[in-house]
C-alpha cells in the first residue's frame, strides 16, 4: 500500500499516543473500515517490536534525532566559481520508516526466525504494550506527598532500566493508604508482569480494578487479561478481552482484538 507522508505521520502519532482521544477515535474507526490501512500500522508496529526485541530501538531513536538535526541544504559559496557546499536536510517521516524498514531488510531472515523462535502469541502482545514511564505518571494519585511522589519516581526509574525486582521490593515498602493503595497495586502488579511473574501480578491486578479512575481501570484490566493468558488461564482472560475488543473507544481495542487471533 503506498501511503502519503501525512499518513505516516498519523501513523507514527497513532502508536506513539500522540493522539487526542478524538483523533485516535476517528483514527480507529477508519482502520475497521480500511484493512490495508490496519495491515500498514501492523507491519509498522510489528517493527518496532523487531527493533526493541533485538536491541535496536534506541539505537533507532538516535539515528533519527540525528537525521532531523543535520538538514541538507546548498550553501553558497564566497567563490562563485566553486560547487555548492552540501549540507544535510531532515529526513521526513516517510523516510524515516523507510530507513527502519531498511534495517529489518538487513537483518533479514534472522529478524523473523528470532521472533518465532522467541516469541509466544501474547508475548508479541505484551511486549508492544509496555507502559512508559510519562504515562505511569498520569496516573499519579492526586495531593501526594511529596516524600511519597519522590519514592514513586525513584521506582519509576527502576522500572523503565528493566530492574523490575528492584521496583517490587520498594512498591511493597510503600504504605497501602486509601490514597496510593490502587496505584501501588497497579504498579506492583505490572512489575511482577514484567518481571514474568503473572501469578504473583494476578492478585494485585484484580484489587487495581477497584480505583475510581478510568484510565488506571482500563490498564489495569487489560494487563489483568494479558496475565491471565501468560499464566495459562485463558478462560478466564476471554471475557476481558472480547468485551474490550468490541469497544472500540477502548485504548487496548486492537491489540486485544490482536490477542484474540492469536490465543483463539
Amino acid at each position: 500500500m503506498r501511503l502519503s507522508e501525512e499518513q505516516y505521520e498519523l501513523i507514527e502519532a497513532y502508536l506513539n499516543n500522540e493522539l487526542s482521544a478524538a483523533d485516535r477515535t476517528s483514527f480507529e474507526n477508519e482502520l475497521q473500515a480500511d484493512s490495508e490501512l490496519m495491515a500498514e500500522v501492523t507491519l509498522q508496529r510489528d517493527l518496532r517490536l523487531g527493533f526493541r526485541a533485538i536491541g535496536i530501538s534506541q539505537a533507532l531513536d538516535k539515528a533519527r534525532a540525528q537525521y532531523n538535526a543535520n538538514r541538507r541544504v546548498e550553501a553558497v559559496p564566497a567563490d562563485p566559481s566553486s560547487k555548492p557546499m552540501p549540507v544535510t536536510r531532515p529526513l521526513s517521516t516517510w523516510q524515516y520508516w523507510a530507513a527502519a524498514a531498511s534495517v529489518v531488510v538487513v537483518l533479514g531472515v534472522g529478524y523473523f526466525v528470532f521472533q518465532q523462535t522467541t516469541e509466544q502469541p501474547t508475548d508479541l502482545a505484551y511486549n508492544e504494550t509496555f507502559v512508559p514511564v510519562d504515562e505511569l505518571t498520569k496516573e499519579f494519585p492526586r495531593g501526594l506527598a511529596p516524600n511519597t511522589r519522590q519514592q514513586f519516581l525513584d521506582i519509576l526509574k527502576e522500572y523503565e532500566a528493566g530492574n523490575y525486582s528492584t521496583a517490587i521490593d520498594q512498591l511493597k515498602t510503600l504504605p497501602a493508604d486509601r490514597q496510593t493503595v490502587h496505584y501501588r497495586n497497579f504498579f506492583l502488579g505490572l512489575s511482577y508482569l514484567a518481571n514474568k511473574q503473572p501469578t504473583e501480578a494476578i492478585p494485585l491486578l484484580q484489587k487495581a480494578l477497584a480505583t475510581p479512575s478510568v484510565a488506571l481501570r482500563q490498564k489495569a484490566e487489560w494487563f489483568l487479561a494479558l496475565a491471565y493468558v501468560k499464566n495459562g488461564q485463558k478462560e478466564k482472560a476471554l471475557p476481558t478481552l472480547k468485551r474490550i475488543s468490541a469497544d472500540k473507544a477502548h485504548p487496548f481495542n486492537l491489540l486485544a482484538q490482536r490477542v484474540l487471533q492469536k490465543i483463539n
